[in-house]
């Protein structure tokens, strides 16, 4: 069997920090634009049919964007989860993004303000592998980009997982790696993920 011919198929969420804040004389009422998927969205799996760790990184050009519809609050896709409707996504300069209008329920408008307030600032897609590559290295985590894939959730979460995404504003807030590799052990654990070393 072909190394990681397992992936063909599967579907994998990633959090990204993303929110984009516009000029307010331009953006619509209740609407917030997000980066999806940042130019460098790098981030570590774990391969549970080989037992290793890997690199993977979406293709930009790769992502279908056609059944992507609907902003819900969390992964669970019902029609109570639905708190906003998706607009022009899109490239944008090595990025995939997309505009959100927000629903004006009390839910949807709790979900907008947390976003407006940066109480809330990244969100997480769901997304079908079509096709991969993999590039093998020597003593280091192999990398698979993903080459093809079907974005077909976009959902609000707490932590990010695509370390390259940032707000785009005028003040760019980086995170230190140590911190980054910090919340990630602290998901493991919670999650109660291991791996070999």
């Amino acid at each position: 069997m072909e190394k990681r011919n397992a992936l063909i198929g599967t579907i994998h969420q990633r959090q990204a920090t993303v929110r984009l804040q516009g000029d307010p004389s331009v953006t619509k009422p209740n609407t917030h634009t997000f980066v999806m998927v940042s130019e460098d969205n790098g981030g570590m799996r774990y391969d549970w049919y080989s037992g290793e760790d890997y690199l993977e990184e979406l293709s930009i050009e790769g992502g279908s964007l056609e059944n992507l519809r609907t902003f819900f609050k969390d992964h669970n896709r019902s029609v109570d989860s639905a708190v906003g409707r998706i607009e022009n996504a899109r490239v944008d300069g090595g990025t995939i993004v997309t505009d959100v209008v927000f629903g004006s329920g009390i839910d949807e408008q709790n979900i907008y303000r947390k976003y407006d307030e940066d109480i809330l600032t990244d969100v997480s897609i769901g997304y079908r592998i079509n096709k991969y590559e993999v590039e093998e290295r020597e003593g280091e985590p192999d990398v698979v980009t993903i080459t093809d894939y079907d974005i077909f959730e976009l959902s609000a979460v707490g932590i990010g997982f695509d370390s390259g995404a940032k707000k785009r504003e005028a003040e760019v807030i980086l995170e230190d790696e140590n911190e980054v590799l910090a919340r990630v052990e602290a998901l493991e654990a919670f999650y109660g993920i291991t791996h070999k070393e």
